[in-house]
């Protein structure tokens, strides 16, 4: 069988598909930026945000809808 993985926009860190989480990072009035978060990078933004939401994900069933002060998007640091 077949693992789909993706990268972690943040650490860089590698992950299967079903691992990852698909957030939505609001960056204005109907504006939005998509990355793929590791479980790690997920808590960190979580901890930070101002609020969170659930929505539904473009590839995944569900995704994290968050707004960070300031609507800034994380930077990959790795």
């Amino acid at each position: 069988m077949r693992k789909i993985t993706i990268d972690c926009d943040v650490c860089g860190t590698r992950v299967t598909l079903e691992q990852g989480k698909e957030a939505l990072f609001e960056i204005g009035n109907n504006s939005y930026h998509l990355v793929d978060l590791c479980s790690k990078c997920l808590d960190d933004h979580l901890k930070a945000a101002d609020s969170v939401n659930d929505t539904s994900g473009y590839r995944q069933r569900a995704a994290a809808l968050i707004r960070l002060p300031g609507f800034t998007v994380p930077d990959r640091t790795g």
